[in-house]
């Protein structure tokens, strides 16, 4: 439980503003893959899924916590869309992966030097250790303002951007989790259990 340091009753409207926002255009996002599962304050709940696969795919869940807003940033996690129970972060389905610079033209088909080049441009921007709770690294984030290494890029300094809203954060998240999901990776794997009679073939 995180300790109050604004008035709830002023931290719920404006988690009411923005839970309101997105109902307006919330059609629009269903048809994207993301739905608003519950909104009951200060949380919500959000699912995200891949409609472009086929079959559609049901990729993460994301619980958004707007205590204190927006004195304080909402706090992000990303967690299982079935049991809401928090990623670790050898357990993420996503890493939300963001390319740092464009591919250059040059590397044209190559598609083993795209993908070395890719891995050398690229940024994760789910941080933390194999055993521990991830956290979302980027401004408008409660995580990354309150975290060590961020001290000189304070919440305040983007508050009232756009950064830190309901709308920014779920776009981040579709933006770096989904829209880059381009197919099903599967693997089967045949176990045969039991006794195993021993025939008589000569």
């Amino acid at each position: 439980m995180s300790e109050t340091l604004v008035d709830p009753a002023v931290s719920k409207r404006k988690f009411d503003r923005e839970v309101e926002n997105y109902r307006c255009i919330e059609d629009d996002y269903i048809r994207r893959g993301l739905w608003m599962v519950k909104a009951w304050w200060p949380e919500v709940f959000m699912v995200f899924g891949a409609p472009h696969l086929k079959p559609p795919a049901v990729v993460f869940g994301a619980v958004i916590d707007f205590a204190n807003y927006d004195f304080w940033a909402p706090s992000v996690r990303l967690v299982d869309p079935f049991t809401r129970e928090r990623y670790k972060w050898k357990d993420l389905p996503s890493k939300l992966v963001r390319m740092t610079e464009a591919v250059p033209a040059e590397i044209g088909l190559d598609q083993q030097a795209a993908i070395l080049w890719a891995a050398q441009h690229s940024q994760a921007l789910m941080q933390g250790q194999p055993d521990e709770i991830p956290f979302l690294c980027i401004p408008g984030v409660r995580e990354y303002h309150q975290h060590p290494a961020h001290t000189g890029d304070s919440w305040l300094l983007h508050r009232g951007t756009g950064e830190g809203t309901l709308f920014f954060i779920i776009d981040q998240l579709w933006k770096y989790g989904v829209q880059g999901v381009a197919s099903y990776n599967c693997q089967l794997a045949i176990s045969i259990n039991g006794f195993a009679p021993k025939l008589g073939i000569q």
